[in-house]
Order: C-alpha cells, then structure tokens, then sequence
C-alpha cells in the first residue's frame, strides 16, 4: 500500500487540477476533481459528445517538480505549461474522424 499523501500536497495538486478543469471545460470538455482522504485528488476528463473517450490526470511532484500525469504514468507537461497540457488532452479524447488530418 502507498504512503498517505500529505494534506499541503493534496491541497497543491488540487489547485493544479483546478486550473486545467477551467481550460478544459472551455473547450467543451466534462471534468470533475475527484479526492479520497491522503490520496493525490484525481481529474477525471469526458468528452461529452463520445463518452468512452475519457481519461483521468493527476498533477503530482516528482523530483521537487510538479507535473500533470497520464494515468498511465507518463508526464504530460510541467505544471506551468497548463495550456498545452489542455491542448493535448483535448486531442487525445477526440475521436479520430474529428481530427485535422
């Protein structure tokens, strides 16, 4: 079982996430922070015209540098890059015919 995650961390993720739920519900997105006691919170990421597309982003630290996370553990972007972040998890959860080609 992991170590509880502390509160400041928690709390520090969830400020992180909230910043990219703001980005992503302005291009139409459903995202919800979903938290659990000493637990890094979670944002789970709809796309609401194909909801099979869907995926869930944590904001964590690893090495003093903060990051959003892929569930799949792999770094999307620094934290201070939110923007592009929200750009590529747009993409991911677009259907295929919907892409520029």
């Amino acid at each position: 079982m992991s170590e509880p995650v502390p509160t400041a961390v928690a709390d520090q993720a969830t400020s992180h996430l909230s910043d990219l739920q703001t980005l992503l519900q302005e291009q139409g997105l459903h995202a919800r922070i979903l938290t659990q006691p000493e637990r890094l919170p979670r944002l789970r990421v709809i796309n609401p015209s194909c909801t099979s597309l869907c995926e869930v982003i944590t904001a964590a630290p690893v090495e003093g540098e903060w990051s959003f996370w892929w569930s799949w553990a792999e770094p999307i972007t620094p934290i201070s890059d939110t923007a592009t972040a929200a750009g590529r998890i747009g993409h991911v959860l677009t259907p295929a015919a919907h892409q520029p080609a």
